[in-house]
């Protein structure tokens, strides 16, 4: 920073954070350690020989003096900052080595693991980031897991494929901690979340896979304290879009692991009449709720203005219909006939598509893997209302609670619910 700039850093409201350019708003980490520290000195380098420190402190709730200082050499390099916090409590556990080591390796775990650098994070750090504890460097070594180990990229793209991201998955004999078990989404090599709630998938063995994500683009849409995304309908779209893609790069592995779903309820027939019902209850909801357009398929004009697909929007997923369908097709045509009949089948196919499957966890109602909505037989709920021959309302209801945890901050859950539910009954 230059003169100039380092004044305004000490403006607690200020921040020179561009989003979606990194993880940090400027000095936000300096103003928080202002609360427990009994001093903060910042020494930067800037452009042109500029070379300037201050001290800083909070004196009251109200008061926060700052005035500059001699520069004490921290900087080392042409261009940089150094942060010193002092502590008055010198046993402080902020100062334990141990705790510093599980924090940094908690929230910045791909910074320490080589294979995160090469694979992606080279593309947004020009040399690798270092941690350093009493002069020791912090790296991960994981020998021993390393044939364990599944990794993987994720891709955007139909035809040419783009790299958006890279990770990992592993599978252990025994359940991981609470703490450890789930896949860890990163941007910039800062964890932002844990577990399986956020991508949708929830594993038959949850607690024995681990993995992490790295996704440098998601920073763009990250929330000021960097540990959600952001909820509004373009932020909505653009998570949509990358989770679809995570989803399709880790399944496979998944299925590796043997957790693959495969119930599926066999009254097909009976299910049919339901996929139109749905249909219009969603067309009357979406436009109160748009920002779920993209999740169910439906794409939006230049006007603005909603546009229904070719095909149907919504349809139930018979397992052994698609197996049967799928192997007569190799059987039967050429490669030019195959290739117009996939892009035939791809206009009809439904956006959304609905499924059974036997989850061992009866918490749950269901589930949404890609475009798809996996309802949970096993649920106690689910299995009295087949006793009732209630089933239809049943499905309803799944999926609109599935959906409400996809709608913005600022609309209600319980609203959706109620208007998808009222649709139906009209």
């Amino acid at each position: 920073m230059k003169r100039q700039a380092l004044k305004n850093y000490h403006n607690i409201a200020a921040t020179t954070k561009i989003r979606g350019k990194g993880i940090g708003f400027a000095g936000i980490g300096a103003k928080l350690s202002l609360l427990i520290a009994k001093s903060v000195i910042t020494e930067t380098k800037g452009g042109y020989g500029s070379h300037c420190a201050t001290t800083w402190h909070l004196m009251n709730a109200d008061r926060a003096p700052w005035k500059f200082i001699p520069s004490q050499g921290k900087v080392k390099t042409s261009r940089g900052t150094a942060i010193t916090i002092e502590f008055s409590d010198f046993q402080s556990f902020l100062l334990n080595s141990d705790f510093i080591y599980k924090n940094i390796k908690k929230h910045f775990y791909p910074l320490l693991h080589s294979v995160f650098f090469d694979s992606i994070l080279k593309y947004v750090y020009k040399k690798e980031i270092e941690f350093f504890i009493n002069n020791e460097k912090i790296e991960i070594k994981n020998s021993n897991l390393k044939e364990a180990l599944k990794t993987f990229k994720v891709t955007l793209g139909k035809e040419e494929k783009k790299l958006a991201g890279f990770g990992f998955l592993i599978k252990s004999n025994e359940n991981f901690s609470l703490k450890n078990f789930g896949i860890s989404i990163s941007t910039y090599g800062k964890v932002i979340k844990q577990g399986w709630d956020w991508l949708g998938i929830f594993p038959r063995l949850a607690f024995q896979i681990y993995g992490l994500i790295e996704i440098p683009a998601l920073s763009e849409i990250l929330t000021t304290n960097k540990n959600d995304f952001l909820k509004d309908a373009t932020s909505l779209k653009k998570y949509y879009c990358y989770r679809k893609a995570i989803q399709e790069a880790i399944l496979p592995i998944l299925s590796e692991f043997g957790e693959e779903i495969i119930s599926f309820e066999k009254n097909f027939k009976k299910l049919k009449p339901l996929e139109k019902e749905i249909e219009k209850m969603l067309e009357d909801v979406l436009e109160n709720f748009p920002e779920l357009t993209p999740l169910v398929g439906i794409k939006k004009n230049k006007k603005g203005t909603h546009l229904k697909l070719e095909g149907p929007l919504v349809g139930f997923i018979e397992k052994e219909t698609e197996e049967t369908k799928n192997t007569e097709t190799k059987k039967q045509k050429n490669t030019k006939t195959l290739k117009q009949e996939n892009k035939d089948k791809k206009k009809k196919a439904p956006t959304l598509t609905i499924g059974f499957e036997e989850n061992p966890s009866k918490i749950s109602l269901a589930r949404m893997i890609e475009n798809t909505i996996w309802i949970n037989t096993n649920h106690p709920a689910y299995q009295k209302a087949k006793q009732e021959n209630l089933e239809p309302y049943h499905i309803f209801l799944s999926i609109a609670w599935t959906l409400s945890h996809f709608i913005e901050e600022n609309h209600s859950p319980q609203e959706f619910i109620s208007q998808f539910l009222i649709s139906w009954s009209k």
